[in-house]
C-alpha cells in the first residue's frame, strides 16, 4: 500500500551522494551514512574501499541540505574525486550502478562533465540506474548546455537561481536543465552568508530533497512521484 513520504516511510529512503564525500561526523549531517570511495589505481583500474572523507567540504554542504530535510533518511555516499578534485566518467559510471545496486532510491549527482570520451559509459550507466528504479538528480550549468549526465533523458537537470528561495522550484521542460531553484547551501554559525557556498550544486540537493519529500514509497520501496 502506497504512503505519502513521513517519518516512518523515512526509515527506508536511501539517498546516494555522488560527490566529494562527506563527513558524517559534521553537525549538519550526523545519522545514517555510509558508503565508499571509487578510485582509479596507478595503473588505471577501478578500485574501492571505505574512504568516503570529504576534504573539501562540498559533498558534505550537499548532504547537510538533505538531512535537513530527511533526519532519518540513508546517506550512501560514493566518493569520486581524488584530493586533486579530478574524476572521469568510469569512475561516476561506476558509482550510479554501485548506487543503484545498493537500493539507492535517489541518487543526488551534483557534478557536471561535458560531452567526450567516457560519455557512453556514462549515459549506459544512467540508463542502468534508471532502468533499477532510481531517480538521478543531476547539476547543470545556465552557461553550458549539454552537461552530463544533468542532459541526458531521463534525468533531473538542476540549475541555481537568485530570485528564488530555497524550497522554491520552478520547472520548464522546454529548457536544457528542466528545474531551477535556490543555490544556497545551509548557513554555517559565524559564517556570513555572502562567504558561503552558492551555486548549481546545492540547487541539485534542494531538488532532490524536494523529490523524496514528495515521493510516495511502495512496497518494494520503488519510488513514484506525486506530480
Amino acid at each position: 500500500m502506497n504512503q505519502q513520504l513521513n517519518s516512518a516511510a523515512e526509515r527506508t529512503l536511501r539517498i546516494g551522494i555522488i560527490d566529494t564525500g562527506v563527513n558524517p561526523w559534521h553537525s549538519h549531517v550526523r545519522g545514517q551514512v555510509s558508503g565508499m570511495r571509487i578510485f582509479s589505481d596507478s595503473q588505471g583500474r577501478i578500485q574501492e574501499d571505505e574512504d568516503f572523507r570529504d576534504i573539501v567540504g562540498h559533498g558534505t554542504a550537499v548532504a547537510g541540505i538533505l538531512r535537513q530535510g530527511l533526519p532519518d533518511a540513508e546517506l550512501f555516499v560514493l566518493r569520486v574525486f581524488d584530493g586533486e578534485l579530478n574524476s572521469y566518467p568510469s569512475l561516476v559510471a561506476r558509482a550510479l550502478l554501485r548506487a543503484a545496486a545498493e537500493g539507492c532510491q535517489i541518487i543526488n549527482l551534483s557534478l557536471g562533465m561535458p560531452p567526450g570520451p567516457g560519455s557512453d559509459v556514462l549515459e549506459q550507466a544512467c540508463r542502468a540506474a534508471l532502468e533499477a528504479g532510481s531517480v538521478l538528480v543531476a547539476a547543470g550549468h545556465p552557461q553550458k548546455p549539454g552537461l552530463l549526465p544533468a542532459a541526458l533523458a531521463g534525468v533531473v537537470g538542476v540549475i541555481s537561481a537568485e530570485h528564488l528561495d530555497p524550497g522554491e522550484i520552478e520547472i520548464d521542460p522546454q529548457r536544457s536543465y528542466s528545474h531551477q531553484t535556490s543555490g544556497w547551501p545551509r548557513d554555517l554559525k559565524g559564517l556570513p552568508p555572502a562567504a558561503n557556498l552558492w551555486g548549481n550544486s546545492f540547487a541539485c540537493a534542494r531538488v532532490s530533497l524536494d523529490l523524496a519529500l514528495n515521493t510516495s514509497l511502495g512496497e518494494e520501496d520503488s519510488l513514484s512521484l506525486c506530480l
